[in-house]
Order: C-alpha cells, then sequence, then structure tokens
C-alpha cells in the first residue's frame, strides 16, 4: 500500500512539474504578442500555401506566385504596410500599385518583425 502511495505521488509531482513547464513555455512565446496586422498577413500567406495550383503545361523554373494568390495576399500586406506608419497614400506612391513591389515590402516588415522577436525571445532566455 505504501508502494502504491508513493508511486501515485511521484506520479503526480511529475504530472504538476511538466504542466507548469508547458505553461511557462506557452506564456512566454512571441506568438501571443502578434499584432493583429501581422497575424493577419501569416494567416494569408499560410491560406495561399494550401491552394494547390493545377499542373502547369511548362514546367515552372522559379517558385513564382499566380496572379490569384498574388490578389489573396495584397489586401493583407497593404495591412501590414500601414501598421508601421505608412499611408496608403504613400504606399501607392512608392509602389505604383505593383503587386510585386507591395509583396516585397510586406515580406521585409514581416521580416523585420519576426526577426525583432527572435532578438527579443533569446535575450530572455
Amino acid at each position: 500500500m505504501k508502494k502504491t502511495i508513493f508511486l501515485v505521488g511521484i506520479s503526480l509531482l511529475t504530472i504538476l512539474s511538466c504542466a507548469n513547464e508547458s505553461t511557462l513555455a506557452t506564456t512566454a512565446t512571441p506568438q501571443l504578442t502578434k499584432p493583429e496586422a501581422v497575424s493577419k498577413f501569416n494567416a494569408a500567406i499560410k491560406k495561399v500555401a494550401m491552394i494547390k495550383d493545377p499542373a502547369p503545361s511548362m514546367p515552372k523554373t522559379s517558385a513564382e506566385l499566380s496572379d490569384e494568390k498574388k490578389d489573396m495576399l495584397i489586401p493583407a500586406a497593404k495591412e501590414l504596410i500601414a501598421s508601421t506608419g505608412v499611408s496608403s497614400a504613400e504606399i501607392e506612391r512608392q509602389t505604383n500599385n505593383d503587386r510585386e513591389k507591395i509583396l516585397k515590402w510586406a515580406v521585409q516588415v514581416y521580416g523585420e518583425y519576426n526577426k525583432k522577436i527572435n532578438q527579443n525571445y533569446q535575450s530572455a532566455n
């Protein structure tokens, strides 16, 4: 009987310890502090990645996005750029509404955000 109680006690301590560590790990992750614009752009990227393109008649030589996929990313990309304090008029002026330029700019902002979050996360550990 004593062995059973002892084993149950150790099991409970182990479970509580693991649960505490997982709680700490999830509260310290940078995912919880993402601004809404970054989350929307990330979701748009994931949505576009899930869409399967039909087999092309000619093999592609680059990882270029289709026009439909670019159109899906543009609203989130513009919102992400605007979240840095740039007005929509300035976005239009600098990119001439060229989807390629808008997406490049948004990916740059997204990369800078992720780099900053990773640096903050590493310095906290």
